[in-house]
């Protein structure tokens, strides 16, 4: 799903996104109290306020532990793949050093390879990352890397471990690719968005229907609920694409490898 009103939000820096989450909330909470309060107050609960705050109450504790578990589960899925972005320019690090223990030849171009590789997946790779694709120039990098160490012949004993054990760090690495490649999306599906955002407007919306003797109170309180959930649905915008907005994962671990790793 591509979600281009979300993406929006996100391209703008951290303290815009927040003044546009809270502008939009607030606008759709003051233009539903306007209309209730206004133009059809015969929605209005009036005597039976007492009875609809009861109702009002059970919603808020199903919209918080609604809330409570879909922030749980985005920000689990966006600590895996830190996570796995870091495991994964650690068995890059692995493969580089073990290249020492072949022959000369095959061990400088086997770095420089990896050099190259790891490059392009910064330079060319991370941008693509945030529109959920992957750089093909990179995949086909990476194939002739493990090409070349397959067809590798071992001289001796040494050489065949560090070939044996090399090939299972290109397995491990391609599969940690994967994952990151995989991850590169919203962590919300969107029929699990959609509902989420309904039901914080309808929780709102509700607040609006209680008939209060002053508006500025009434009006007060609902923009402290309001402003609630603006702070929980900011939580979950900075966190629902691990590679898109003001908390992206970068390509730092992958850079600190061209710059300070790789240098000795």
């Amino acid at each position: 799903m591509q979600f281009p009103i979300l993406r929006f939000l996100l391209d703008s820096s951290d303290y815009m996104l927040r003044i546009q989450i809270t502008f939009i909330v607030l606008s759709f909470c003051f233009l539903a109290f306007y209309f209730f309060q206004k133009i059809s107050p015969k929605y209005l609960f009036g005597d039976d306020g007492p009875y609809a705050g009861y109702i009002y109450n059970a919603m808020g504790v199903v919209f918080s532990i609604v809330f409570a578990f879909i922030t749980v589960l985005v920000w689990q899925n966006y600590n895996n793949v830190s996570d796995a972005v870091n495991k994964e320019a650690g068995h890059l690090n692995n493969m580089y050093r073990l290249y020492s223990a072949f022959p000369p030849e095959e061990a400088k171009s086997g770095k420089e390879s990896l050099r190259a590789y790891t490059k392009i997946v910064i330079e060319d790779e991370w941008p693509l990352l945030k529109k959920d694709q992957f750089s093909t120039e990179a995949y086909k990098k990476l194939l002739s890397i493990e090409e070349k160490m397959i067809q590798y012949q071992p001289q001796n004993i040494s050489q065949s471990n560090a070939h044996q054990h090399m090939l299972r760090l290109m397995t491990e690495y391609t599969e940690l690719r994967r994952s990151r490649i995989y991850s590169a999306q919203f962590a919300l599906a969107h029929p699990a968005w959609i509902g989420l955002i309904s039901s914080s407007f309808i929780f709102l919306f509700f607040s609006c229907l209680f008939k209060m003797q002053s508006t500025r109170t009434h009006l007060i309180l609902i923009a402290f609920l309001g402003l609630t959930i603006v702070g929980v649905v900011y939580f979950l915008a900075l966190y629902i694409h691990p590679f898109l907005g003001p908390m992206a994962i970068g390509p730092e671990p992958f850079q600190k490898l061209l710059t300070f790793a790789w240098t000795f």
